[in-house]
This record gives C-alpha cells, structure tokens and sequence, in this order.
C-alpha cells in the first residue's frame, strides 16, 4: 500500500505530533509512507528525516497554484492508493492532487470539527466534497460534524497517542530552571492564544496561592497575541513575575512535566487535547475542563479532576488539596500513566489507521486491494505491534467498539457528502 500524508505545517504543535506519530507508525508497520511537506520547514521536517522516512518538501512562497502543480506532479508520479491530509485546511492542496491521482482522500480533524469549518470558511463545502473521509481525533469532534450536516458514514475516530518509551527518555533528561526551586509547580501547556483560556488558569493560581504559598506557576507555549494580556492580567493578580513563569515555545516539554506536581487545562474548546496524555506519561494528575473528549479521557477523582469552565474557587481548592497530599497526586499519576500505556500507546495506531483506509476503500469501491492486499497488511502491522495494550482504547470505562465493526454498520448507508 502506498500511502501520500500532506501537511502544511510540521511546527512543534499537537496536531503536528500526531501527524507525525501516524506516519513514524505507518513506516514502521512496513507501509510504503511519504510525506509532502508545503512549507518551509519546521520542528517535525527534522524529526521525521531522522527517523528516516521519505520526505519530499514542495514550497514557493505566495504562489499557492505553482505549489498544488508541483504536488500533482509528485503525487501522480508516486500513484498513492491513499492521500492523507494532516489537518482539514490541507485538504486545499491533498484533496485536488489526491483526486487527480485517483486515490482515497481523507482529511484529519484535530480540533473539535467546528473550528476546522468556521476557519476555513466558504471553502468548506469544497474541501468536504474532495474527501472521501473525515478522520477525527475525538467523538466530540464527530458529532459536531453530524450536528451540522455532515454523514456519520464519512467520519472514523482515531484517538491521539504518546510513545511512552520516546517520553520516558526525554523525560530523563534535566530541566535546569532555577525560578521554582523548593516551590510546588503548576503547570499549563499550550499556545498563547484565547481559546486556550490561560486567564482562567491565572484567576484559579492565584486564589490557591492564598492558600498554599509555596505554589508556583509555569505556562509554557508559543505566544500567539496574548501573552501581553496574560502578562497584564498575572501582574494585577500578584503573581507576575514573582510567582508565575511565561516560557514560551519550550522544547523540553517531558522534562518540565516531570518536575510539575499537576498540570491545569482550561481551554474553551478542544477535540482531543494531546497534553493530556502527555501529563499522564509523565504521572501527573490532570486538572481540566470537561471539552472534547477531556471527560472520556481524565476520570474524574481517579487520573485528574473535571473542573467547571468558569469557577476559579473550585480550580483553586483541587490545586491546593493536590499540593497539600502528594500521596493523592501520586496515585492519580500512577492510574493516568497506566491508562496511557494500555489505551493509547502508540503501538495500536498502525492497525487502526490501517482499519479505517481500508473500509473507507471499500465504501468507495477505491482499487488499493488489487495491487496492496490491505487485509494482509493490516495483519504484519498488527504482528509487528508490541504485545500487550488493547487495540482500541476504553472511554469512560468501557471498550469503543472496533472501528472494523463500527464500518460495517456505517457502510448500511450512504455517504451524503463527497
């Protein structure tokens, strides 16, 4: 099986993680995998080229049209049975050349499926009738799309992954940072930008700082227009610059959580939010409001606590009982690290991705069986999958059923869009 993914940004993000766990996956399942990279170059370009997949860059700066030529150029010369957009807004590009070539087109969703369509715009529709299928990283992603319109036969979930061996070795390595020395960190990760709701974090530490002192805060992440705002609203609540740390685009990120006592998430939406597993690896307990699929992830009293969006009282008083009983944020670390290592390692993502090209294949009556026998695929991926974690995880505490027998009752209908 030959396999196109299309990405147009590899910067050090969540969705670019993903992406590039997918396609490490695919490559070392022993899937023919290339990546078309349309950009300039970032993070990922050099992690992939390290792990020694095939990688072709394709970029001209404003000259979009030249860019998808060169594509289809590519594209029709490697005869892909399957083009993988990395996230919605690729499938401008992924989703003209895929079907040039002739192959099954489908797009990755990474936030919580209303984002991907209020950005993109009018150009929406159009991206929705070049895909084939939709492959989104939550359940809450996927009704949102079913709520506005779209078939349930054309969305398959794919919960994100971590690679615990990966994170435990970057985990080992020291972070050297001297300003919450002998202090109880409290962690958020994520970009600077207003959905991530840093404010709300801000409002909570400093009401449990009232309380327990010895707190200290860490928000690390890229500035994308707020950390003045947050830099102004912290110092009002006296906690910048004594008391609070803005790290910005950090690269140790499993080191960091690995000296972090808990880690706080308040985003105002979210499909699948990829720090969460990273907390997890790293046996921290998880403070988060209840978006995406957050509250089939977290458990609530047992790897984390579920916090109400706009209740800083209720942040405040799980913060100060986690830092006041490091035998209960021990426990919580210890049940999310081995939910990590059982439902979302990154030895189940092969099989799955595998699952899904294959019956999206047969709904479309796409020919990858003729020349790839993806059956037999499917089983050397999964033989060549460390033995040990379930191949699908369990959300809230049952197992999803398998995304083979999930197709099969999808397939009873017909697509309605693309």
């Amino acid at each position: 099986m030959r396999i196109a993914l299309i990405a147009t940004s590899l910067r050090r993000a969540g969705a670019e993680k993903q992406f590039s766990y997918a396609t490490r996956a695919l490559h070392q399942a022993g899937i023919d995998a290339r990546v078309f990279y349309l950009g300039a170059g970032d993070h990922y370009q050099t992690v992939l080229a390290n792990e020694g997949i095939p990688f072709r860059q394709i970029f001209n700066p404003d000259q979009s049209f030249l860019m998808l030529l060169r594509l289809i150029k590519e594209l029709v010369a490697f005869r892909p049975h399957v083009v993988l957009a990395s996230q919605f807004g690729d499938l401008l590009f992924a989703g003209v050349a895929g079907r040039v070539c002739g192959a099954l087109v489908l797009g990755g969703v990474r936030s919580d499926g209303f984002y991907e369509l209020r950005t993109s715009g009018r150009r929406s529709w159009l991206m929705l009738k070049l895909s084939h299928g939709l492959i989104a990283n939550s359940e809450r992603a996927k009704d949102n799309l079913i709520s506005l319109g779209i078939a349930a036969q054309k969305i398959a979930v794919v919960p994100n992954v971590i690679d615990p061996t990966d994170f435990d070795q970057k985990m080992s390595r020291p972070f050297q940072n001297s300003a919450w020395e002998h202090r109880i960190s409290v962690t958020a990760v994520g970009s600077l930008q207003y959905c991530k709701r840093f404010d709300r974090f801000l409002d909570g530490l400093a009401l449990a700082r009232q309380r327990e002192p010895s707190l200290f805060g860490v928000i690390a992440g890229d500035d994308l227009g707020e950390k003045a705002a947050l830099e102004r609203k912290a110092n009002a609540l006296g906690l910048f610059p004594d008391h609070l740390q803005f790290l910005g685009d950090c690269a140790q990120i499993p080191s960091l959580l690995a000296g972090s006592r808990m880690l706080v998430s308040c985003s105002e939406y979210e499909g699948f939010p990829n720090v969460i597993l990273e907390a997890m690896a790293a046996r921290l307990p998880v403070l988060i409001t209840p978006v995406g699929d957050a509250r089939r992830i977290v458990k609530d009293g047992v790897t984390g606590y579920l916090l109400q969006p706009d209740d800083p009282h209720c942040m405040a008083e799980r913060i100060v009982s986690l830092a006041r009983e490091p035998a209960q944020a021990h426990q919580m670390g210890e049940a999310g690290r081995k939910l990590v290592e059982q439902d979302y390692n990154i030895t189940s993502l092969a099989p799955r991705l595998l699952s899904v090209f294959s019956d999206l294949a047969v709904k479309h009556r796409k020919a990858i069986a003729a020349g790839s026998q993806p059956k037999r695929e499917l089983k050397q991926a999964r033989a060549k999958m460390a033995p040990g974690p379930p191949p699908f995880p369990r959300l809230g505490g049952t197992f999803a059923p398998p995304i083979r027998t999930e197709s099969r009752r999808l397939a009873q209908g017909s697509l309605q869009q693309g």
